[in-house]
């Protein structure tokens, strides 16, 4: 049993994981995690959301000279939660669209989904087949003074089996696809498609500690660039309840990506993502993280970017229909091995993300929120840095 509520529950502990270890790209929408009203239920259960929201940002070009706009969101999302005997459907799909004020010419609509079956055909053997959609607005580009807005995609598609051997080992298998498309072709990863086969053994303890070694090995392509290449990454998972109120979840590997016929573009490194949950209280909970990452820069004669990012995200309930968000997050990012003509050789950038946002549910299907945040650039390449300041207002229903 314990094996099958870990199962049942990981598609959505993954997505919300990915809201505080998102990539290194950072994004004005958030993730469809995000998105979700705190009322959002789990179950047998469907249930449809409408959600409206205006922002006013002192800097929606991102560039050193100022320009400020107001920004309105409307979004409609639907959910589906269903349970079959030992089967689990989860379905969730969200579209959002972005209009400002005076610059019409960034206005932009995404679409996010996650659909996933947690699969249980005997005690032993469960996994889980899913797919997800991640699109939002990627302002880590150079395109100062440019009245556009530049998307990212990504994809996800997964089949994945655990195997209870015996006692507390574990045997998994997995099949994967992934893509990521930026309208930015300087971005980072900004058109990969991967397909990979991973598999892994481990031991779960009776306390809850569990330790997984795995291996990746995938064959992917560049569409932008029409490139090919293969990458390994062995690693380790491991996930520990330190105490009753603590728990630390990290992911360690080490990845190499080789490409045939262009080596300038090969690198290899330690990747990882590593978070300490801490439930002070039932009001209060800190996240504290930390995640290296590498990608590979597409423009102009190969190399790659390496980047790091620490983060502390607060939450406090003071009644049970309010909650207090906080969030300070520092990513330091750099274009490593590009060639001295490129536009971003010897780039180097800092990024700092501060947000505060309050949140009230004054009827059970309503939830409103008023937030505050700050982002801040520190950048290398002359006229890249840019500091900006945005005051949100925003209301969901669900029914």
């Amino acid at each position: 049993m314990k094996l099958k509520k870990k199962l049942l529950n990981r598609r959505w502990t993954a997505l919300a994981g990915l809201c505080l270890a998102a990539p290194l790209v950072q994004a004005q929408t958030p993730t469809l995690a995000d998105q979700l009203p705190r009322n959002v239920e789990t179950g047998d259960t469907l249930q449809f959301r409408v959600g409206a929201g205006i922002e006013r940002d002192s800097n929606v070009l991102r560039t050193p000279s100022k320009v400020s706009d107001e920004v309105g969101t409307l979004s409609a999302g639907a959910r589906l939660d269903k349970q079959y005997s030992l089967q689990r459907i989860t379905l969730d799909v969200e579209a959002a669209t972005y209009k400002h004020r005076d610059l019409d010419s960034l206005d932009y609509t995404t679409l996010n989904y996650l659909a996933a079956w947690n699969f249980a055909f005997t005690p032993r053997l469960q996994g889980v087949l899913s797919a997800d959609r991640r699109q939002y607005r990627d302002i880590t580009n150079t395109s100062a003074g440019f009245n556009d807005v530049n998307l990212r995609t990504e994809r996800n598609e997964q089949a994945e089996a655990t195997w209870a051997v015996t006692g507390g080992w574990r045997a998994q298998g997995a099949l994967t696809h992934t893509s990521s498309e930026s309208d930015d072709p300087r971005s980072l990863e900004s058109s990969p498609d991967i397909n990979s086969v991973r598999v892994g053994a481990g031991y779960e303890y009776p306390s809850g500690t569990t330790i997984i070694g795995q291996v990746r090995r995938g064959d992917g392509e560049y569409d932008r660039a029409g490139i090919d290449f293969k990458e390994t990454e062995p690693g380790v998972v491991v996930r520990w309840p330190i105490t009753a109120k603590t728990r630390l979840n990290t992911k360690i590997g080490r990845l190499k990506r080789e490409h045939d016929n262009a080596p300038e573009r090969d690198f290899s490194g330690t990747v990882g993502t590593f978070d300490v949950v801490w439930e002070y209280s039932p009001k209060t909970r800190v996240t504290v993280g930390y995640a290296r990452d590498l990608g590979s820069y597409e423009f102009a004669g190969g190399g790659h970017i390496s980047g790091k990012r620490f983060y502390v995200a607060p939450v406090w309930r003071p009644t049970a229909k309010t909650a207090v968000i906080l969030r300070y997050q520092r990513e330091t990012r750099d274009w490593e091995d590009v060639a001295g003509g490129a536009p971003d050789a010897g780039r180097s950038d800092r990024t700092t993300y501060t947000g505060a946002t309050f949140e009230w549910e004054p009827r059970r299907n309503l939830v409103l929120s008023t937030g505050l945040r700050g982002e801040k650039r520190d950048s290398s390449l002359p006229n890249n840095d840019f500091t900006a300041t945005i005051v949100s207002l925003g209301a969901k229903f669900t029914f």
